[in-house]
């Protein structure tokens, strides 16, 4: 195979993968930059895509030189189903059940085989997966069936130990099993003593690389410990390997004001560059201004696309899941209610910008000003600009999916991982999204049709999102009877749904 840009699934679907060669023809159509780009990358003199033509530029992205290797492989593996050992140690870590984990591992020697294995996401083991599920007797119960504490994830752009996400609790019982912990580690605890002892033994840890290819400062826990670490020679701006994002751009999520958002602020004040999306975010309105001074242009840039979108192997730029995908600077800076540095913006903005950025801040007035006020704005968004509607939809932000659904956006056009509006406010367990959308004939029409990628409907999503989402505002279950009560048919998950679902669904089959 040739150079890999792009990674298939563990269960990879040739449907899948098809329906992804039409979106992309579909995208170069429409005249999408990034679709563009992908296209001249791999067939330069190509004056007109045809589906073929798209089927190869994707197999290539994988690595394969021909759609029909990528088919035959594809095939093959589909004709090898993991084993029952593999596929009964799977459910039971994802039931996040004490018992039925402990009971299996007790008895079935072929389990116990595979307690090590790069099994789940990020080829982690499962140690590496439940070490920051905040259940210690998880953890506990696959120390005392042999798991090794020091194994690692297998994952291409450097391996996360199990420390690297434990919790205090959990940490303590890696400890005590024997776990090593390293600078990225002691950094991500906030022990500050042991890291101290760990750069007096070797200095040069401050640069030694963790998960994803992160250095200690991208672990910090609070500013004590980047301080420490910058007073020993940390880079402030090293860059990941696989999101080729700063500390400082990885420390930049959460809410204003929050911990991780702090912090970033601690680094900027430290020396850490700050680019037009940090600037925004943190309200720098003199960084801001200084820099669109040099380039207007920036206020074109989109987190997930162009120089923040995948590279080669790499993923998107960690902006992508700290800021949310698809996002502008004008968007993000109107998130964070940064407003000087909305004003300096404002003043270099196009009409589309300022009705994007009103319509993502939730504010209706001033979208509908902007839209009476130029009436064809909504004929100039672009493709990325109609896919904001589903990015509000996963960010959890009911203002603004109420107002883009009130200009007329269309809740049918895809965004995260290929899913609808939909699909993302149900995975959110954004029950006032759901139900504005279903207010919506075009929204109603959403029940039943599966995302791009995975093939599921957004009741499926729901369902996933209930075990997997964590965000302790989400109401899983008030969505799915919105879904289930506008006419979704009730799935069967398994262990994918938890008690709460399961529950509802069963209240609704026929």
């Amino acid at each position: 195979m040739s150079d890999v840009e792009r990674s298939l699934p563990p269960n990879p679907s040739l449907d899948q993968q098809r329906k992804l060669a039409k979106e992309l023809a579909r995208d170069v159509r429409a005249g999408d930059s990034e679709a563009l780009g992908r296209v001249r990358k791999h067939l330069p003199d190509k004056p007109r895509l045809t589906l073929a033509d798209a089927q190869l530029v994707l197999a290539r992205e994988y690595g394969f030189r021909s759609w029909a290797e990528l088919k035959a492989h594809i095939e093959g593996a589909v004709a090898t189903p993991p084993s029952d050992a593999e596929s009964a140690f799977r459910a039971a870590v994802e039931s996040r059940s004490p018992v039925r984990l402990r009971e299996l591992l007790r008895t079935r020697a072929d389990v116990r085989r595979l307690i090590d294995r790069p099994l789940f996401a990020f080829d982690s083991p499962a140690l590496v997966v439940l070490a920051g599920s905040r259940r210690p007797d998880l953890v506990e119960a696959l120390l005392e069936h042999g798991a090794d504490p020091n194994r690692r994830s297998d994952w291409w752009a450097g391996g996360f130990h199990a420390l690297y996400s434990a919790t205090p609790e959990t940490a303590a019982l890696l400890l005590r099993a024997g776990a090593e912990p390293d600078a990225c580690a002691a950094a991500h605890l906030g022990d500050v003593d042991l890291l101290r002892r760990l750069l007096d033994q070797k200095p040069d840890r401050v640069h030694e690389r963790g998960g994803d290819g992160q250095t200690p400062l991208h672990f910090a826990a609070d500013t004590v410990v980047a301080d420490l670490l910058l007073d020993g020679g940390a880079d402030v701006d090293a860059r990941d390997v696989d999101h080729r994002s700063t500390p400082a751009e990885w420390m930049l999520a959460g809410r204003r004001g929050a911990g991780r958002y702090e912090l970033a602020r601690h680094l900027v004040e430290r020396g850490a560059t700050a680019d037009v999306f940090m600037a925004a975010a943190l309200g720098l309105a003199d960084r801001v201004r200084a820099l669109l001074a040099d380039d207007p242009s920036l206020l074109e840039l989109r987190t997930g696309h162009g120089a923040y979108g995948p590279q080669g192997r790499s993923s998107h730029h960690v902006y992508y899941w700290t800021l949310g995908p698809n996002l502008s600077p004008l968007e993000v800076a109107a998130r964070f209610e940064q407003k000087d540095v909305l004003a300096v913006m404002s003043a270099r903005a196009t009409a589309r910008d300022r009705f994007m950025a009103a319509c993502g801040a939730g504010d209706g007035a001033e979208a509908a000003r902007l839209a009476a006020e130029h009436p064809r704005v909504l004929e100039e968004l672009s493709p990325a600009d109609r896919r904001a509607l589903a990015t509000a939809a996963w960010a959890g932000g009911d203002d603004a999916v109420r107002v883009m659904l009130d200009m007329g956006f269309d809740p049918g056009v895809t965004g995260h991982e290929g899913g609808s509006a939909l699909h993302c406010a149900a995975w959110k367990g954004s029950a006032a999204s759901v139900r504005a959308i279903l207010q919506r004939e075009a929204g109603r029409a959403l029940i039943g049709v599966e995302d791009e990628r995975f093939q599921s409907t957004p009741l499926g999503w729901c369902c996933h999102g209930a075990v997997n989402g964590g965000d302790s505002e989400a109401d899983h279950v008030a969505v799915a009877r919105l879904l289930l009560e506008a006419g979704a048919k009730p799935i069967g998950l398994g262990d994918e749904a938890s008690a709460a679902l399961r529950e509802v669904m069963e209240g609704h089959r026929p």
